[in-house]
């Protein structure tokens, strides 16, 4: 039987994955019960701004939930604030529930072999990372990526390898698809 003495460093790759169970809660919920500061999902009224209008009729959707509760920021149902941070939160889920934007996860994987063809790899990655497909969605990414390198090589480096046979994999890392 051969040992294994040497181990050395293969290819790093960037993956982007869809996270399918991303935590929505700092956004909000929803629900089907009428509540100080919920949203009206039929016509996107909070309400504290219709619950003395007699002439206001609450239509509850089929197959929906009829209501958001947007998160609590702290702010009093019903203040200007209250209003401004619980319309953004709705409109951003919503946006989530129409595939305007999503969550992904980042892995940053590096290969490593032994000297007896056995191979495995060491990973770091980060989930529930937003993506709205723009500019700043992709700087934040790059961003993400570094501090996932980083952990790579301190993972890396307490496994005993050099930082030039780090960098030079961590440098050439390939993104795939």
């Amino acid at each position: 039987m051969k040992k294994c003495v040497n181990l050395s460093i293969g290819q790093t790759t960037i993956t982007k994955e869809p996270d399918n169970d991303p935590d929505t809660s700092y956004l909000g919920e929803y629900g089907e019960k009428i509540k100080p500061g919920c949203i009206i999902r039929y016509d996107r009224e909070i309400y504290e701004d219709i619950e003395n209008n007699e002439d206001y009729e609450i239509i509850h959707l089929n197959r929906e939930y009829s209501f958001f509760y947007p998160p609590d920021n702290g702010e009093k149902p019903g203040t200007p604030k209250y209003k401004k941070y619980a319309l953004q939160d709705y409109d951003n889920m919503e946006a989530l529930n129409n595939n305007q934007w999503s969550f992904i996860g980042i892995i940053v994987k590096t290969e490593i072999k032994t000297d007896a063809g056995i191979s495995d790899s060491v990973q770091s990655s980060l989930w529930g990372i937003e993506d709205h497909w723009d500019k700043d969605s992709r700087d934040y990414h790059k961003s993400v990526i570094e501090d996932l390198k980083e952990e790579q090589k301190d993972a890396l480096l307490k496994m005993g390898f050099s930082d030039k046979e780090i960098e030079e994999s961590l440098n050439n890392a390939v993104e795939v698809d």
